[in-house]
């Protein structure tokens, strides 16, 4: 089946399951229950074991750049991957303590389109000033030195940062900032969901957890995908996939597929949002389900890193299949999901990109 046939095919399932799409209303308390439910079930012990790996990542950095465990740098890169990951999963909430003070991108600056990370780290580095070393110079220091994306670039470079060099502890600082900051959100995100309570717009928690849903899911398809792809294979770059230096550019996109997943389904006993979309449609709610599916089966079984596979003419077929249905899953998810559950998304900064 080609990519025209399958879009197509997927515009006609949409256009006929908006057709008969349930009117009934739903109760926006019960909304906003279960909003702070998966607030309180799902994101919030992602912060936490996101501030958990980001500690570890700092000790372990600071033990192997001190020379106390020359071996430390295969653990602090395992445990980067690790801590990549949790932030992955969180990397749509926007909104809340990480929209404060410049966290989000602080933790995490991509796309870095220019590269403006490695050029400011290069001077950095060339400066050597241990003011830089210290917590108080990230409260006024640029996004693209601040955490996650660019501590990539020093842990995963060709030659690991030596022990005792200006390089490695400025990684470490790095780490640290990104400790700091991955700690403070664990802190404050239950008061954050606790002010919920008394909001006036009662179904503004659930309208958050679905904006950051459609948002992740353009962001995959637009950026994550079709960067590195491109429009044809002369086209496709490997070094413009998301974090293609440690290798975690699918992994990523698992993440951010699992954050849905688990707004949808719930977890650990809490009901996700599929049995609520389930009572106003509940074809809607299997076409969704099987959507989820084949977009997470499509991704596993693409079977080489995505860098590879964009270079790769059978794997690019895969990999456009794979970009398809994220793209069928975004719209089902601004349009039929948010038009069952009577919430109006409104504007995205990523329309028209």
């Amino acid at each position: 089946m080609t990519i025209k046939r399958l879009l197509t095919g997927v515009a006609l399932s949409l256009s006929l399951l908006g057709a008969t799409t349930a009117s009934a209303s739903v109760d926006p308390e019960r909304e906003r229950a279960l909003g702070m439910a998966l607030a309180e079930s799902v994101v919030q012990p992602v912060y936490q074991r996101f501030a958990t790996n980001s500690e570890a990542l700092a000790k372990d950095l600071r033990a192997y750049c001190s020379g106390a465990d020359a071996g430390a740098i295969d653990d602090s890169r395992e445990t980067y991957r690790r801590a990549l990951h949790d932030w992955m999963f969180l990397q749509a909430i926007n909104w809340g303590p990480a929209a404060e003070r410049n966290r989000h991108p602080s933790l995490y600056f991509w796309p870095d389109k220019k590269d403006i990370g490695s050029r400011q780290l290069r001077a950095l580095i060339a400066d050597a000033d241990p003011a830089t070393l210290k917590p108080a110079y990230f409260d006024n220091a640029s996004i693209a030195v601040s955490g996650l994306s660019a501590l990539e670039r020093l842990l995963f470079a060709d030659k690991a940062p030596e022990p005792g060099s200006y390089r490695c502890d400025l990684a470490a600082a790095i780490a640290g900032n990104s400790q700091r900051i991955a700690v403070e959100l664990a802190r404050e995100w239950p008061d954050f969901v606790e002010e919920w309570r008394l909001a006036l717009d009662p179904r503004g928690s659930i309208k958050l957890m679905l904006k950051s849903m459609d948002e992740i899911a353009q962001i995959v398809s637009q950026q994550k995908i079709g960067m590195p792809l491109g429009s044809n294979p002369d086209h496709a770059r490997a070094r413009r996939a998301e974090s293609w230096r440690s290798g975690q550019s699918l992994d990523n996109i698992g993440a951010n597929l699992d954050f849905i997943a688990a707004l949808l389904h719930g977890t650990d006993g809490q009901a996700g949002m599929m049995p609520l979309i389930a009572e106003q449609d509940s074809d809607l709610a299997e076409v969704l389900e099987a959507q989820l599916l084949t977009t997470e089966e499509m991704l596993h079984g693409l079977g080489q890193p995505l860098e590879s596979a964009v270079e790769d003419p059978s794997a690019r077929h895969r990999l456009m299949m794979l970009q398809a249905n994220v793209d069928a899953l975004q719209t089902l998810l601004a349009g039929d999901v948010s038009g069952a559950l009577g919430i109006t998304l409104g504007f995205n900064s990523r329309d028209g990109d």
